[in-house]
């Protein structure tokens, strides 16, 4: 038996010898047209902190083999884990709406030859979830861009780029050809199909069309507007001196290009000159590539529309979070006079916002906006889709001076949802919210976390995303009026979610309104959105002035990301991201403050905003005060120390405080930077490399971002000033360490981490953390180590850039954490509120 299974094994080999897995369609162009599929990678970015999929950790780790037709994809001796744990872990895995993924049986996937339709897919059903395996033979060593749609994530050659999971067909990446066999293994996506191509650059530096990001041209506006391009280095160093010219009706804009990373794909920004009365629909423009001499490299060609202020039309910015362009789409109403309504309105899954505020008629009290989450799919409007959502609704304040008692929120589908976690998240922000279609909590609709009773590192890593616990932060909802519409046949959000909702709101809330439409499916019309009695509804609402609340009942799980409403501000949790409450009443009579608080350590009372007198008298939690008078600059500060309140100062800008608290996705926003690490080996030097390219060309994809990656190297704390840093690397591999991470207690090196008391060896484990910087009192530093090789290939994962996942302000895995989940998690948790781990809430595996 074992002879005739040597020999099956042998003519395999050979018979897969002579597949030939592309086809050269030109001597610039190879598609590939053969490949070997498997549904047992069951790679599906959920809600968790690791995303699992044993096959590609094989090929990341360096463990897996060639593929050949017919053989196990994996079995649970290469992941080092029982099978029983494998059969347990794809019971707890589920997909979108809590349904099951079909992978097929995870014990006994194998590789199937597989070929691609015409249009150049691999497409199979039964392998949703799996993954597919490309050869690319070649004579000699070479750069060539690979393009890639609608996989989730590519593996070339054992590094991960990111994919194309919502097969938008922007995904371009530059990868180094290796003379031999180059392996690729792609994870299939959402769409059941996947396909690749192998292109050689048209030079060292590229422009392409692909996914740009371009306003209207306004008539009556004569400005200069951004765009945003992809720029493509394919060389294997850094880039610097080149520029771009756009050029519209005979007018010029010159950008100059930051420095370009190595082997690189990012979209940047670029001026386009303003522009006077414009009689065409649509104007012709030119995007000219400039080398360091001047002279032309390239160019694109694009069109732009042009349009009166009066219509729906696209609008752009420089986002603060890191410094790419983004576009928002407004639909004016009203008569063009400040003072008049603003509506901000939040779109639903893969909608892009201009088709979104196209659905609303014209109002003739108020002015529409609709951000875009930063891209359709976005972050469900969390994370940086909600702070999307702040950014524009600032920039149409501008751009409309609207009543600021006047300002309201609505949306449909996933924008249901964010309407719902903007409302409980910056309540005093909105005069009413009108949620359509929408589910209120993303944990509670589109994945089960999977997290069990004894995973204690689950439970604490979950907490770190407690600040989006919709109902948990319901009673915010009492600051305005409610509106829920949702059709009672929806077959995509269930009609539970709206009436789950409408039973919690009738225990508390005094102002709300639940319409079910008959029959109303998911999409009815452009009245799912535009629904008239929403706006009547609004009508009737506004936001209460300052001085005019005598009352005030506000929660928040991180003030770092809801810290005020109105006069009130929770300045410091007793414990890190669980829910804190402020219940504060003014009796003008008495000229009293009575104040019931839960997990608040620090709160302030904007006393120039409240109608009060001093002496004022406070009674908080039972303990009475006497303010004489408050600080410079008008606040009242209460501090809580061994379980007494008394009157105390600001909280130290060099502790946790709304600006800069937790957790660690915190890290990745004012205008952040990500420094790699060079002072290593060669092997290490790559890999820290590939890491902040990965991550860089993730926030790409998903955010549309504009990332600048440096050198350890090129990094000066001066030049780079006030800018939150993602480091990558530990501090034997990256000389920038000991220049933002003075006293840090949590230190990584080749071997071991030490953090607190704690330590870890090894070479096999990773840290994600986040720390203040020592030379700011507002920036942060994200650090991405590892204490070897083994721990930088392992925790390749980057769920930290996906919403809903939760990550503390440390977390330290094993390297085999995409395989075992939790279970390899070392330790996590939350700093102090001094940054101290001693004074701080932690997990450690026993």
């Amino acid at each position: 038996m074992k002879r005739r299974t040597l020999c099956f094994r042998i003519l395999v080999m050979l018979s897969l010898s002579f597949i030939a897995y592309s086809t050269l369609l030109s001597q610039d162009t190879v598609r590939f047209t053969k490949g070997l599929i498997t549904g047992g990678g069951g790679f599906f970015r959920d809600r968790s902190a690791f995303s699992s999929d044993p096959v590609a950790w094989l090929f990341i780790t360096g463990k897996a083999i060639r593929p050949l037709e017919g053989a196990l994809s994996y079995t649970p001796q290469d992941l080092g884990i029982s099978r029983e744990k494998i059969e347990a872990q794809e019971q707890s895995s589920t997909g979108m709406n809590g349904n099951r993924r079909s992978q097929g049986d995870m014990n006994e996937a194998r590789w199937m030859t597989i070929a691609s339709d015409s249009d150049g897919f691999f497409r199979s059903r039964e392998t949703r979830g799996g993954g597919l395996y490309l050869e690319y033979e070649s004579t000699v060593e070479k750069t060539m861009l690979l393009e890639v749609a609608g996989n989730t994530m590519t593996v070339f050659n054992g590094m991960p780029l990111e994919g194309d999971v919502y097969n938008w067909d922007i995904s371009i990446r530059p990868v180094r050809i290796k003379k031999g066999i180059n392996m690729i293994y792609l994870t299939m996506g959402r769409f059941q199909g996947v396909k690749a191509m192998l292109t050689t650059p048209q030079g060292p530096v590229q422009l392409t069309s692909k996914d740009m990001t371009l306003p209207d041209l306004i008539s009556e506006e004569q400005i200069e507007r951004y765009g945003g391009v992809q720029v493509i280095n394919s060389t294997g160093k850094e880039i610097k001196g080149w520029s771009v010219k756009c050029i519209v009706n005979g007018k010029e804009s010159v950008t100059a290009l930051p420095v370009l990373a190595k082997e690189n794909t990012r979209k940047l920004p670029f001026k386009i000159p303003p522009q006077g009365n414009i009689d065409q629909k649509e104007v012709l423009a030119v995007l000219i590539l400039l080398n360091p001499n001047g002279d032309e490299a390239g160019k694109t060609e694009f069109k732009l529309k042009s349009k009166k202020f009066a219509e729906t039309h696209d609008r752009t910015f420089i986002s603060s979070i890191d410094g790419s362009a983004q576009y928002y789409s407004v639909t004016p109403g009203g008569t063009n006079q400040k003072g008049e309504a603003l509506f901000l309105s939040v779109h639903g899954a893969g909608v892009e916002s201009r088709n979104q505020a196209r659905a609303y008629k014209p109002k003739d009290w108020g002015d529409l906006v609709a951000a875009t989450n930063r891209r359709p799919y976005g972050y469900n409007w969390e994370d940086w889709g909600r702070i999307d959502a702040l950014e524009v609704l600032e920039e149409a304040k501008k751009l409309f001076n609207p009543d600021p008692s006047r300002i309201y929120l609505t949306g449909h589908s996933m924008g249901g949802h964010g309407t719902w976690h903007l409302g409980v998240t910056y309540p005093s922000y909105f005069a009413a919210i009108a949620p359509s279609a929408g589910y209120p909590d993303l944990l509670n609709y589109g994945f089960r976390s999977g997290v069990t009773a004894d995973q204690p590192a689950g439970e604490m890593m979950l907490r770190a995303n407690n600040q989006s616990r919709t109902v948990t932060l319901s009673r915010n909802l009492l600051h305005y009026g409610v509106y829920v519409f949702h059709g009672d046949a929806d077959e995509t959000v269930p009609v539970q979610q709206a009436r789950e909702m409408r039973k919690l709101l009738g225990t508390f809330h005094p102002d709300f309104c639940y319409y079910e439409y008959p029959g109303g499916h998911h999409w009815i019309s452009d009245e799912s959105v535009d629904w008239p009695p929403i706006f009547e509804f609004f009508k009737r609402h506004t936001i209460p002035s300052d001085m005019s609340l005598l009352k005030i009942e506000f929660y928040t799980a991180n003030p770092g990301v809801s810290s005020t409403s109105h006069w009130l501000t929770i300045d410091q949790q007793k414990r890190p991201l669980t829910l804190s409450s402020a219940d504060v009443t003014i009796d003008t009579a008495k000229n009293i403050v009575s104040i019931t608080t839960d997990n608040i350590a620090q709160l302030a009372l904007n006393t120039s905003s409240m109608n009060i007198t001093f002496p004022l008298g406070i009674l908080v939690d039972s303990i009475s005060l006497k303010a004489e008078k408050t600080s410079g600059e008008g606040s009242l500060y209460l501090t809580l120390a061994d379980d007494k309140w008394t009157i105390g100062k600001a909280v130290p800008l060099s502790d946790k405080n709304p600006l800069r608290n937790c957790t660690f996705k915190d890290a990745f926003r004012n205008m952040v930077v990500f420094v790699y690490g060079t002072t290593g080996s060669k092997e290490e030097n790559d890999w820290l490399y590939a890491r902040a390219r990965y991550d860089a060309s993730t926030f790409g994809y998903r955010g549309n971002a504009s990332i600048e990656i440096i050198s350890d190297k090129a990094f000066d704390p001066a030049g780079y000033k006030e800018r939150n840093i993602i480091l990558y690397g530990n501090r034997d591999n990256n000389k920038a360490w000991d220049k933002v991470l003075a006293e840090c207690p949590v230190e990584v090196r080749n071997g071991y981490i030490k953090a607190g008391e704690k330590e870890f060896r090894g070479n096999d484990i990773a840290c994600f953390f986040i720390y203040p910087r020592k030379d700011s009192n507002t920036a942060s530093v994200g650090i991405v180590a590892a204490t070897g090789i083994p721990g930088l290939r392992g925790a390749y994962t980057n769920q930290y850039l996906n919403s809903g996942s939760g990550f503390p302000d440390v977390t330290i895995v094993k390297y085999d954490a995409p395989v075992k989940g939790y279970d390899a998690v070392l330790g996590t948790g939350f700093f102090g509120n001094d940054w101290k781990i001693e004074s701080g809430e932690f997990y450690w595996k026993k």
